[in-house]
């Protein structure tokens, strides 16, 4: 047999895996502290203390530094900074040995602590678990480190478990959790519950108010921008998004809706919104309210209206249209022929910019579609729009003689009104309410000027409405004189007595739509249901 000559390459001592089990160790404490202030400060002094005098025991350790996490969760390492930053530290070769209470606050997710103790073991640092008393240094298999983790593990599952389910506990007994601070217009009182601070609680209110004026959430922020007014986190810029979600949060007319997303798992707490999968629950006169629930209600119709608005052009890729706060025409004006929408559009002749108002189907179609549709310039449209609210408010003011009289008709013997004298008298006080609300919101925060005829106001309405209770039990509703107080107390209560230049959001309040005749005429329809045609000038 041939013996074969063999030579031994040595081994170079930079590559080989580093053993630190006989050499000097650098340590590195590892702990996860309480989340309240007071309990987590001494904790933390309490971990120093003990880890400082026992690495000073071993006259072979150093100690590197304390990495302290908060103790929100041991199932995820993506929150834990100091974790991760301890890691990063091992990979620049600064700890040889990681010190920890357990394997429960080391990690609770077997997949994960496997995977960081892996990769510190190639880098040729140890974990030590003192209770468990384990060091993955000395340690040549994992089924015994994998068990205490897989235990660690479903402590956590049978421990969040117990948490979900006293939610939904609390839930059920409706009980509300509030987030204040991302709740704007409420602040935690001092007996624990919400209450309403007045200067977010005006800008909820001017939200509200000019969302029903027929601003964009879009409008409404770039707005409140400009005004320097601060978002409930104290910042300068305020988003669509965030206009949206205050319009559509129930909690502002003193409701409040509960488990509207949950935690779709234990180990990546990604919260999803509840669409079915859960029950939800819905508590009633939880907390003072900030917007009525009229108000809110017609918000979130006017909420539904813009999203259904379906596409007038072929150029949009979705069925659904764009509801547009900047011009109110882009809604009002139509084709007298089809009812097509009317678009703004700009025309350069000679050099000047001229505005005008086309039918949509001819615009995209030409006379294939729309053959009698006229172009109106965007000066007589605003002259017409004028001319005929004018025309209604000269009405109006027969309407107001007509419904002082009806008012006093209704007045019982003896100066006592009737019940449809009392309904009249808080539907004006009402409309008048309203009317100053928004004069208030218009003029900013900070003005005070409508406050006291607010307050005297209000306290006419409470008079009214407790007489009205009085009497319900007393009387019957005449519902014949109540439907003619109805018709003679219409909605244009927010208007001036006349105007002289066209505004957008005077124009929204009363007029349903424009119909384009001609190129002479257009008739302007109220909702009220009245008609008007006007000329062009």
């Amino acid at each position: 047999m041939i013996q074969r000559k063999v030579t031994i390459i040595p081994a170079d001592p930079a590559k080989e895996s580093r053993d630190i089990r006989k050499k000097h160790l650098r340590v590195a404490p590892y702990c996860r502290v309480s989340t309240d202030t007071e309990e987590q400060l001494s904790s933390y002094d309490a971990q120093i203390e003990y880890y400082t005098a026992k690495i000073a025991e071993n006259p072979d350790w150093t100690m590197v530094r304390l990495y302290a996490d908060e103790g929100i969760t041991g199932t995820s390492t993506r929150k834990r900074k100091e974790f991760l930053r301890m890691i990063k530290d091992c990979e620049k070769g600064k700890i040889d040995l990681v010190i920890t209470k357990s394997v429960s606050r080391f990690c609770r997710n077997t997949l994960d602590g496997l995977d960081y103790v892996r990769r510190l073991k190639r880098l040729g640092v140890g974990v030590f678990f003192e209770r468990e008393n384990v060091n993955t240094l000395y340690m040549d298999n994992e089924m015994i480190l994998t068990f205490m983790m897989s235990q660690a593990q479903a402590e956590s599952e049978s421990l969040s478990g117990n948490v979900q389910w006293g939610h939904r506990k609390n839930f059920r007994d409706g009980k509300v959790y509030y987030s204040y601070k991302n709740l704007l217009g409420y602040q935690k009182g001092a007996d624990g519950q919400p209450e309403i601070g007045q200067e977010e609680a005006a800008i909820v209110r001017r939200i509200f108010a000019r969302y029903l004026l027929g601003q964009s959430a879009h409008k409404i922020a770039a707005d409140l921008t400009a005004d320097g007014l601060k978002t409930v986190r104290g910042g300068d810029v305020w988003r669509d998004s965030v206009i949206q979600r205050i319009l559509q949060n129930e909690k502002y007319m003193g409701d409040a809706l509960l488990q509207k997303t949950f935690s779709e798992d234990l180990f990546t707490r990604r919260r999803i919104k509840n669409d079915g999968q859960l029950p939800k629950y819905y508590v009633h006169d939880c907390h003072p309210a900030i917007i009525d629930r009229e108000t809110f209600q017609k918000v979130q119709e006017e909420i539904a209206r813009r999203s259904s608005i379906r596409r007038t052009s072929d150029r949009t890729k979705t069925e659904l249209g764009k509801y547009c706060g900047k011009y109110a025409l882009s809604e009002l004006l139509v084709c007298g022929e089809f009812g097509s929408p009317y678009r703004r559009v700009i025309w350069t002749q000679k050099g000047e910019k001229r505005v005008v108002w086309r039918c949509i189907n001819r615009l995209e179609h030409g006379k294939r579609i729309c053959k009698r549709s006229p172009t109106w310039d965007e000066g007589d449209i605003h002259a017409a729009v004028i001319s005929a609210i004018n025309e209604k408010l000269d009405q109006q003011e027969v309407k107001e003689a007509l419904d002082m009289s009806l008012s006093a008709a209704l007045a019982g013997n003896a100066g006592e009104m009737t019940l449809q004298g009392i309904e009249g008298q808080l539907k004006k006080l009402q409309e008048r309410q309203t009317e100053l609300l928004h004069l208030a919101f218009s003029a900013g925060v900070d003005c005070v000027d409508y406050d006291e005829e607010i307050q005297k106001v209000n306290l006419e309405i409470i008079q009214l409405t407790a007489k009205r209770t009085e009497m319900s039990g007393q009387q019957e509703v005449d519902r014949e004189l109540e439907l003619k107080m109805d018709l003679l107390s219409d909605a244009l209560g927010h208007i001036p007595s006349r105007i002289n230049a066209f505004d957008e959001t005077v124009v929204r309040q009363p007029v349903s739509s424009i119909k384009v005749l001609d190129k002479e005429r257009l008739l302007v329809c109220f909702r009220d249901g009245e008609e008007i045609e006007v000329d062009k000038e």
